[in-house]
């Protein structure tokens, strides 16, 4: 079994990354209401199957309760985890959320202001500045949040050298993660982006030479990524890309969490093969205090 659900709680995103997997444009509702995203998760929790949960998007920190829902998935007993941008966050929300966050995630594929222009990695033309990234892993490591660096590598970054920077951030962490064309998210632009295998292993080769030794290198290929992650969308279904696009199961809240599994294809050789079953729960984040009543 998958321990780890990734929830893509919108399609939103003031970024508009050429590469990105989960664009969503296939989906034309509106998604869970907040009431409905905690009941989801309370039964994610009851299932007893999942022991972290990922708040992902389109862009997690753009919904106004995402901190309402890290509290409450560290209430129900997950480990906790994020992947951001970092743009809409700061040192205080970090701080803010250190009680109930174990992890938080920042996708950084460029310290290069043109190629983050050119690939999407921009609101309006403005691209993050690299001491603010440097700020919250600073603020992170300070409160006890343990910080990890996702790294997708595509046709405009395949040739970046970005160990220096990654070694200033230190995460625990750093997965790299070949572009990889999903049907209905990414494919028209995907020839622009698309590089070999060997272009891929080149820069995780001249990446990880350099990498301080306590910052775990995760490589992830193309050929195993597709099928190896246990995904929500924002409707509340469980979906995966083992087919090369988005197949959805009926809704969770509809059908169950049992049932809605069976609709999916999952392959549990690829999640043991790219780590992806690890826990940072050994070092307990507390919880001082809940906000009751939602």
């Amino acid at each position: 079994m998958i321990p780890t659900v990734n929830f893509h709680l919108i399609k939103a995103c003031n970024y508009g990354c050429k590469f990105c997997y989960a664009t969503f444009e296939d989906i034309k509702q509106k998604g869970l209401s907040e009431p409905e995203q905690y009941e989801l998760m309370r039964l994610l929790a009851q299932s007893t199957k999942f022991r972290k949960i990922n708040f992902a998007g389109g862009e997690p920190t753009l919904v106004p309760h995402i901190k309402k829902l890290i509290k409450h998935a560290k209430f129900l007993g997950f480990e906790t985890s994020i992947v951001t941008n970092g743009s809409k966050i700061d040192a205080e929300w970090v701080k803010e959320m250190s009680s109930y966050l174990n992890i938080l995630a920042l996708s950084v594929d460029s310290i290069d202001d043109n190629t983050n222009l050119k690939s999407g990695r921009n609101e309006k033309g403005k691209v993050i500045p690299k001491e603010k990234l440097l700020e919250i892993a600073e603020v992170c490591h300070i409160y006890g949040i343990h910080l990890k660096v996702n790294t997708v590598v595509f046709k405009l970054n395949k040739l970046e050298y970005l160990t220096d920077f990654v070694n200033q951030l230190k995460p625990f962490r750093w997965k790299v993660l070949q572009v990889t064309r999903v049907e209905g998210q990414n494919d028209r632009q995907f020839d622009e982006l698309k590089i070999s295998d060997e272009e891929f292993e080149n820069f995780c080769q001249s990446n990880e030479q350099k990498l301080l030794p306590d910052i775990k290198f995760v490589k992830e290929p193309a050929n195993i990524l597709q099928g190896s992650y246990l995904m929500i969308d924002m409707l509340g279904r469980f979906y995966d890309s083992s087919k090369g696009c988005h197949s959805y199961s009926k809704p969770i809240l509809e059908v169950g969490v049992e049932q809605a599994m069976k609709e999916i294809n999952l392959d549990i050789e690829k999640f043991t093969q790219r780590e992806g079953n690890y826990s940072v729960t050994d070092e307990t984040i507390k919880v001082e205090k809940y906000e009751k009543g939602i």
